[in-house]
Formats: C-alpha cells, sequence, structure tokens
C-alpha cells in the first residue's frame, strides 16, 4: 500500500462526522427531555433514520460503530413499542454485515504480523469474510494439519482509531450519570479506554479465550474454541471452527427451543461470572451459535467481566437480602460493595431500585423476559420524568462493576427478545452451591446435567 492510500484509509478509519455526532447529541437530548415525539412521526421517516444510521455506522471502524452495534440488541426505553422493532431490525444489520476489507488489506495484515502471506500460513483461506466482528472480520482457513479454523483479522488502524475517538470521549462525561450514577467521571472514563483497548490486543483476548476453553472442557451445552497460538497474534486471532445457527434464526425457533437457549446463555454468562469470578461482558447476539448438537457455541472474549473473590459472599448475601425482602441486609451489602456510600439514602427506597433492576431474578419462580421490563430499567436511568431519577443519582457505582452492569443489562435484553422463560433466581442460587446447599439440587435437565458435569472436574 503507497502513502497515500495509507492516508486515505487512515481517514476512513478514523474520521467521525461531526453531523452525525451533532444529530446523535441533539436527538438524545430531546428525548430524554421528552420533547421529541417520536410516535407522532411517519413510519417512512422512521425507516429513512435508522436505514442513515446504519449507513453511517457501517462506515465507522472505531468506537462509534461499537455503539450502534451495541444499539442493535439493547431494547432502547426511551423507544415507543410502535417504533423500537424497526430500529432494533435496521440496526441489527451491523450485527451481520459491515464493508469487508479489500483483500491486499487482509495480506498486509498478515504481512506485518508475520511476514507472510495467508497462504504461506495456511493450506487453505478464503479471502471473502464469512462474519464482522467488532473491531475486524473473520475468515474461514484450514491449517497445514488439516483443521477448519476461523481466522479473525483486525481492520488495519483501527486500535489508532479507536484511541482518537477516545481523545474525544471527555466530552460523554457530562452523560456518565445517566449511565453510571453517583461514578467518578475520571474514574469511568479511565476504565472505559482501559477495556475498549484491551478488545485491541488478540493476545489479550487469545488468553480469555483459552481460560474459558478449559474451564468448559467437556461441558454438556457450551463449547469454548481454542485459540492457535502458531497463527495468533496481536492483530490476528486464529481459533476453532464453530458452526451452528445465528441468533435471528434462533428467534423463529419454538418457544420451549427458545427457553433452553435463553437457559444456556445465563448459565454461561452469568454462572461462569458467579461460579468463576470471570465471563465474557459482552452478550451480543453475534458472539455465540446454537450448534446442530444442542450445545451453545461462544466466542469473542475481547471484553472480559471479573467479579471480585472476596465480594462472592456478598453477592450471595444480596440474593439471599431480595429473596427474603430483607431490606436491611440487603442495605449492608450496598455499603460493602460500594453501591450505597452513606446512611443518608433511604433503606427501603435502596431496596426497592434493585429488586426493579434484577427482578427477574429475584424470587424464588417462574418469570419471563419481556421488552417491557428492559425499558422499564432504562427508562428509570435515562428518563428524567421517571420516579426513580432523582434518587439514582445519589446512587454510586464501584469502577470494577461497571462491566457488571453491562452485562446484566446486554443479557437480560437479549433474553427479553426471546421471551425466555425460567426460575433464574435458582438458577443463580445454584451458582452459590458451593456456600448455600439450599439449591444445590437443579430443577432443570440442564441444570442436572451441569451438576454431572461439575462432579467430575
Amino acid at each position: 500500500m503507497d502513502d497515500d492510500e495509507k492516508r486515505k484509509t487512515k481517514r476512513s478509519e478514523s474520521a467521525v462526522p461531526q453531523s452525525v455526532v451533532a444529530r446523535a447529541g441533539s436527538l438524545a437530548a430531546a428525548s430524554l427531555k421528552g420533547s421529541l415525539r417520536l410516535a407522532m412521526l411517519g413510519k417512512k421517516s422512521h425507516a429513512k433514520t435508522a436505514q442513515d444510521l446504519v449507513a453511517t455506522l457501517g462506515r465507522l471502524k472505531g468506537a462509534s460503530m461499537k455503539v450502534g452495534q451495541l444499539a442493535s440488541f439493547i431494547d432502547a426505553g426511551v423507544l415507543p413499542p410502535e417504533t423500537r422493532e424497526l430500529y432494533q431490525q435496521t440496526l441489527a444489520s451491523l450485527r451481520d454485515a459491515a464493508p469487508p476489507m479489500d483483500p491486499k488489506l487482509v495480506r498486509g495484515v498478515f504481512i506485518r504480523e508475520f511476514d507472510a502471506e495467508p497462504l504461506e500460513l495456511f493450506a487453505a483461506f478464503d479471502e471473502t469474510p464469512i462474519a464482522a466482528a467488532s473491531l475486524g472480520q473473520v475468515h474461514l482457513a484450514t491449517t497445514h494439519d488439516g483443521r477448519e479454523v476461523a481466522v479473525k483479522v483486525q481492520y488495519p488502524g483501527i486500535e489508532s482509531a479507536i484511541r482518537s475517538d477516545l481523545t474525544l470521549t471527555s466530552a460523554m462525561k457530562p452523560l456518565l450519570p445517566l449511565l453510571a450514577p453517583g461514578l467518578d467521571a475520571d474514574d469511568a472514563m479511565a476504565e472505559i479506554k482501559e477495556r475498549v483497548l484491551e478488545e485491541c490486543d488478540y493476545v489479550f483476548e487469545a488468553k480469555n479465550l483459552d481460560l474459558l476453553a478449559k474451564q468448559y472442557e467437556g461441558h454438556p451445552f457450551v463449547w469454548i474454541p481454542s485459540s492457535i497460538p502458531e497463527t495468533s497474534s496481536r492483530r490476528i486471532l486464529t481459533m476453532e471452527k464453530a458452526t451452528g445457527i445465528p441468533f435471528a434464526k434462533i428467534k423463529l425457533l419454538p418457544q420451549a427451543d427458545k427457553d433452553r437457549f435463553g437457559e444456556m446463555l445465563f448459565r454461561f454468562y452469568y454462572g461462569s461470572l458467579h461460579r468463576y469470578g470471570f465471563t465474557s461482558a459482552d452478550p451480543h447476539p453475534g458472539n455465540y451459535l446454537l450448534m446442530e448438537d444442542g450445545r451453545l457455541a461462544c466466542f469473542d472474549f475481547g471484553l472480559a467481566c471479573r467479579l471480585p473473590s472476596h465480594l462472592r459472599k456478598e453477592f450471595h448475601r444480596a440474593h439471599i437480602a431480595l429473596r427474603d425482602n430483607d431490606v436491611e441486609a440487603l442495605f449492608e451489602f450496598g455499603l460493602a460493595v460500594r453501591y450505597v456510600s452513606g446512611r443518608q439514602i433511604d433503606q427501603q427506597r435502596f431496596f426497592d431500585w434493585v429488586a426493579l433492576s434484577l427482578d427477574p431474578i429475584r424470587l424464588d419462580r417462574e418469570y419471563t423476559f419481556t421488552r417491557e421490563f428492559i425499558a422499564e430499567r432504562t427508562a428509570a436511568m435515562m428518563d428524567m420524568r421517571n420516579p426513580w431519577w432523582n434518587f439514582i443519582r445519589r446512587l454510586s457505582l464501584p469502577r470494577w462493576a461497571m462491566l457488571l452492569y453491562r452485562l446484566e443489562l446486554g443479557l437480560f435484553a437479549v433474553l427479553a427478545q426471546l421471551e425466555a422463560t425460567g426460575n433464574w433466581h435458582r438458577m443463580t442460587m445454584e451458582f452459590y452451591s458451593d456456600i448455600d446447599p439450599t439449591y444445590s439440587e437443579p430443577i432443570t435437565e440442564l441444570g442436572r446435567e451441569e451438576k454431572q458435569w461439575l462432579a467430575t472436574k
């Protein structure tokens, strides 16, 4: 690639149209203030707006594109039901299609990383990508010993583009109270930058991938591919190939199948965190498949969520307090983990807020995730007119909990799309069976299979 091409590539990857930023900002402000009446706009207007967003976001290769992808699976509480589906379906195209790199660019990444072209490293390499990753694209290849693998190639210049995006994030600080009430803005920005830049390092992701692959080796319904170290680097990640049904088709399955898939997602993402203290923080619908044998295949572990081990007992105590309506015990939990910074907060009000946020897992009963629940929880944080607005402005969110918050809301939003039903409280308590044997006996077939597998570990 000559210098002129490099300059063009860099500009296309890092430039964020100011008109888009301004438009997004004005829409967000108007929506939050209640002055925007989306329901009054015609369907054609909504369709054009959604298509424009996809066209713009699809051209971006930096942090802004990740925002667009996130929007494709989180139900925004500020959108009325009659328009929510339209935006979600249109934006969902960002999950499965992004402008592919020219094959010359792909070969350039390999030359920079390995001083070799793909066909020197692999027996076969398909230059047409099969999928878009958040920071790159995925190709199929065959190793010289005959293994079929997936190769994730990072967009050239993406890290520079993201670093450029992140230099502009000081403008986000006034918005942080909407997403993380009470969190110190500088602390929050440091956490965001650190985690986002970790995603640019495929060596870091490979370590996460292999850790979970080893942890779930032989699991009855979860499969994690292992990395292939000899053809992996900071910008290229080669892993075992996963095949199966994508999320868009899973949503068309009978409800019993969607319930089963939802339980597998919950047991992996939420169970890994509460049982092992480590999981992926990105339950994006493009990050897993339903395999032909009925197992869940998960991949893309650039963003990891960790629960400090010394807090595990505190979270168990919180789940018990919620179940038993123990207002004082839950407040003590809030103080212990620094969700509450002082005793001036009304204890009952704090209990009611946590009960709303974690309603699906709060009680020992069957619960169906709905989009209305996601909208209610989101509106409580983002709508100034909501009764919870002023109260949650007084709460804190520890830096380590930011990804936990993202994980919960993202996972719950996906389960709402499936309208998945289950006893999520009982499943959560199973993850703490070593602390409390009360719920050590699973009530689902998947739970019993997992218990048998755990006995062999």
